[in-house]
This record gives structure tokens, C-alpha cells and sequence, in this order.
């Protein structure tokens, strides 16, 4: 990608995370005037000694995370990080802080200097992040996790939704009530197996498209290993027998698939598919449509805007996983992303309509609008954001890696070795 073009999109994707931003801070967008209040600024001041929580404080952090650190990579050309980086926190602090006063006119928002200070935090750790993928570090793997942002976007995402709260702890004794799901009443269903053996297939997908097929064979397990103990020793987490099941069941799966000659669109195709099947399935469960549907919502993300924080942040996380894992291993499989963008927005907007006939569901536009403006995303996203180093290694692309594979198996076949 031209060293010029690079910054624009990246620029581009800044001004789509501050669009995001506002219009989560500002919806449902019913300003009103307060006739008794004491005005935004006091009230903002006033708030100076509340402590936020746990669930607030990491879903703000979260929220302007993106923007410092798409914000910091277009900078990345900069000979001084420092400058820019103080530039990117000092932008967003006028901003945050303007978002605040202005909630103080917004029905069923709240002005607080803890937001302002946790937005502000999360944009400096968005802008270290970017800092560290653009920085010479020579260590493992570094350069080809910078080489390849989306599947590296899509592991971070599922990382932050499925280690939540992300506070480890030293207590024998949670570390028996997170495996006592295991070893005292174990139970596993086919659909528990199934969602499982999905999210793990779908990741080891991830991480072959960003480490080397030869070691991914063993880092891919490696990584399920070390997520189910750290999921132990993280406070309020249970271990259920699913989890290692279907991180065991997709290796599994994973294996053969390797095994077998395949071209590697037919192997992403594969795994796209399966995950199709699984957020058709989790979407539409229990199947028991009525003959009678509700309205459609057409207010994009109104169902997450009034909920929890929390929660809501976390849905986000996880549907930013599996709708990004459809695009990236459809668009793989295609070779196009354009095609692959329209199905998904399709898929989720069809079964968002199915859903207006489900029970305790309902229908929005929100998940075939999450789908499109995660495809522009990866779509304006460069490839090779890490400095060039002893860490950078080039990456071959789809087509490459195909004929690549097809002349191993050829090779194979005839009892010659490639390198």
C-alpha cells in the first residue's frame, strides 16, 4: 500500500471510531434542560470523588481504546512517537470532555469525571498498543502479528470478551470453585460441544492466517491451553466441561483439515461455514417461531443502548468476533471481500427479521450495520503496520499460499521434501 494512501484510511477509520463514540455518548439524542439543575460544569466538578465501577470503569476504557490506537497508527510514519503520542491523549481529552458536559442535557445520561479520566485512559493504552506493534522490538512472532491486523483485531476482541473482568487473583480457593463445574457435577450437552468446538475452530483459523502453518500446529493448542488456566485464576469465572471438550474436539478437526491436501480457501470456506451454521443457530434457537411478528427496530444499536455498560460492551466484543471471523474467513475463501460483506450483512439481516417471530426476541438493524462497518474497517485497515526488522516476516498472499500448498501435496505425492 503507498506510504500516502496508508494514513488516509487510517485517518478514515479514526473519524469512523470517534462517529461510533458520539453516537453512543449522545443517543437516544433527547436533549432536555434541567429547570432545577446546577449546570454541567458543577455537576461535572462535583463528581470529582466517585469512584466508578469495575463493570464502567473497563467498558469506558474499552469504548476509546479503538480511536487512540487506530488514532496513534496514523502517526506511525512520524520520526517522533513521543510527540505524537502526547498529540493523540491530548485530542481526546477535549473531546471526552466535551462529551461529558454536553450528557449533562441528555435524558438518561450521566456527567462524571471518572468517564472522563477512564476515556482518556483508554486512549493512551490504544495509542501504547499501536506504539508497541509500530516499534522495532525484536521478539517472537511481533512482526507477523503486525503484518496481519484483522486476525490479529479478531483474537484481541475474543480475548477481551471471554477474559473478562481481567483481574487475576491468588486464592486456592477460587481455583476450586472455578473447576468444581469439572470434577463435581460435569455436564456437557451436544449444543454446549457444538458452540465450543465452533469458537476454538474458528480460532485456530485465526491464528494460522497469522503465524506460520508449521507452527501454528502447536502454538494454536498452546494458546487454548493457556486461556482455559488463566480463565481459572481470573475472579468470578467458572471452567465448564465444554470448554476444554471443544478446544480438544476443534484441534481435532483442525488437524485433519492440515492433514488433507487442501487449498487453503476450501479450508477457510470450511471453517467459515461451520461458524455460519453456529450464528444462524444461536440467533434463531429454539426454533419455536409464532405466527405472528413484532415491529422491526430500525434505530441502529438500540437494543444496546439500553442496558448495561457492561454488558453491552461485552456483547460488542463477542459479535465483533464472530461477525469479523465470517467476513475474514468468507472473504479468504472468496477472495474478495466485497462479496463476502454482502452475505454476511444479508445473513444477519434475515435472521434479525426471522427473529421478529421468536419468543422474548427481538428484530433489529443493528447486527447487518455492526457487519458493514466491520467490513469498512478491515477494508481501510493496511497490512504491514509493524517497523521492518529482524521480527517482519513477508506474508504470501491467499493465492500464493494456495499454489504454495498445492505444490507440497504434489511433492508429497511423488516422495519429494519442499522447504
Amino acid at each position: 500500500m503507498p506510504a500516502r494512501e496508508a494514513p488516509a484510511k487510517l485517518w478514515l477509520v479514526t473519524a469512523i471510531m470517534a462517529a461510533v463514540i458520539l453516537y453512543g455518548s449522545f443517543y437516544p439524542f433527547e436533549f432536555r434542560i434541567l429547570p432545577h439543575g446546577i449546570g454541567p460544569v458543577a455537576t461535572f466538578l462535583e463528581s470529582w470523588n466517585a469512584r466508578p465501577g469495575r463493570g464502567d470503569f473497563i467498558a469506558n476504557i474499552l469504548l476509546y481504546l479503538p480511536f487512540g490506537f487506530f488514532f496513534m497508527l496514523g502517526f506511525r510514519s512520524e520520526p517522533r512517537m513521543e510527540r505524537a503520542l502526547f498529540v493523540v491523549v491530548l485530542a481526546s481529552a477535549p473531546m471526552s470532555l466535551s462529551v461529558e458536559l454536553t450528557q449533562y442535557y441528555v435524558e438518561g445520561r450521566v456527567t462524571a469525571v471518572s468517564d472522563f479520566y477512564t476515556n482518556v485512559l483508554g486512549t493512551l493504552l490504544g495509542a501504547l498498543a499501536a506504539r508497541a506493534i509500530g516499534a522495532s522490538f525484536n521478539l517472537p512472532y511481533v512482526g507477523e502479528v503486525s503484518a496481519q491486523p484483522v486476525p490479529t483485531l479478531l483474537i484481541l476482541a475474543w480475548l477481551a470478551y471471554r477474559m473478562y473482568p481481567y483481574v487475576p487473583t491468588i486464592d486456592l480457593h477460587k481455583y476450586w470453585n472455578a473447576l468444581k463445574p469439572i470434577v463435581l457435577t460435569p455436564s456437557l450437552t451436544g449444543e454446549d460441544l457444538f458452540r465450543e468446538t465452533t469458537i476454538w475452530l474458528t480460532l485456530y483459523a485465526v491464528i494460522d492466517a497469522v503465524i506460520e502453518r508449521r507452527r501454528s500446529v502447536w502454538l494454536a493448542p498452546l494458546f487454548a491451553v493457556v486461556m482455559l488456566c488463566a480463565k481459572v485464576l481470573i475472579v468470578n469465572t467458572v471452567l465448564r466441561v465444554a470448554e476444554p471438550a471443544g478446544a480438544g474436539v476443534a484441534f481435532a478437526v483442525w488437524l485433519v483439515l492440515m492433514t488433507l491436501p487442501l487449498p487453503l480457501r476450501l479450508r477457510a470456506a470450511i471453517v467459515g461455514i461451520v461458524l455460519c451454521v453456529y450464528v444462524i443457530v444461536l440467533r434463531l434457537e429454539p426454533f419455536a417461531f409464532q405466527a405472528f411478528a413484532r415491529p422491526f427496530d430500525w434505530i441502529p444499536f438500540f437494543g444496546l443502548m439500553h442496558g448495561s455498560l457492561q454488558v453491552d460492551a461485552l456483547a460488542f466484543l463477542e459479535k465483533f468476533f464472530l461477525y469479523g471471523s465470517m467476513l475474514f474467513l468468507l472473504g479468504e475463501a472468496l477472495g474478495r471481500r466485497l462479496p463476502a460483506a454482502i452475505f454476511v450483512a444479508v445473513l444477519l439481516f434475515s435472521t434479525s427479521w426471522a427473529e421478529l417471530y421468536l419468543p422474548d426476541r427481538s428484530g433489529e438493524i443493528t447486527d447487518a450495520l455492526m457487519s458493514v462497518m466491520i467490513a469498512v474497517v478491515f477494508a481501510l485497515l493496511p497490512t504491514g503496520l509493524g517497523a521492518p526488522g529482524p521480527a517482519a516476516v513477508p506474508r504470501l498472499s491467499s493465492r500464493e499460499r494456495q499454489l504454495r500448498e498445492w505444490q507440497r501435496a504434489q511433492a508429497r505425492s511423488m516422495g519429494v521434501k519442499l522447504e
